[in-house]
């Protein structure tokens, strides 16, 4: 695998459950952890806001790729529900390690994520 390509399987997995690269950087992260962390441990591990980890994990979590435990607080650990999301989730992060910009220019580039990003800067949200 080059530096440009990614394989196919991988492409899809990226393009149906990862749309954004926190949602990736996440996954690795929580990948390489033995255990859990709460939104906002892991948002300052990553560098962003407690709210916007809690979007993406919650978002990972409805793709079958984290499970959430409740200690006092809520976690989120690595678990995905299946074995075919077990196997391309892992691709993904042993493609991280090698091959990185190539994930990286992926789902900067991915349609889907482009218009959700422009989508989502005129949704209305909230206040917390």
């Amino acid at each position: 695998m080059t530096d440009v390509e990614l394989p196919p399987e991988l492409r899809a997995f990226l393009y149906a459950c990862v749309d954004a690269v926190e949602q990736a950087e996440i996954i690795v992260t929580l990948h390489a952890s033995d255990g859990s962390c709460t939104a906002g441990t892991l948002g300052r591990e990553l560098g962003m806001p407690d709210t916007i980890a809690r979007h993406h994990l919650e978002t990972l979590v409805a793709r079958g790729l984290l499970q959430t435990v409740v200690r006092g607080e809520l976690f989120y650990r690595y678990a995905p529900k299946t074995p075919e999301l077990q196997r391309l989730a892992d691709a993904l992060c042993e493609s991280w390690g090698h091959s990185r910009s190539a994930v990286l220019r992926f789902i900067a580039t991915n349609p889907r994520s482009s218009m959700r990003s422009f989508s989502d800067a005129f949704r209305l949200r909230k206040k917390e």
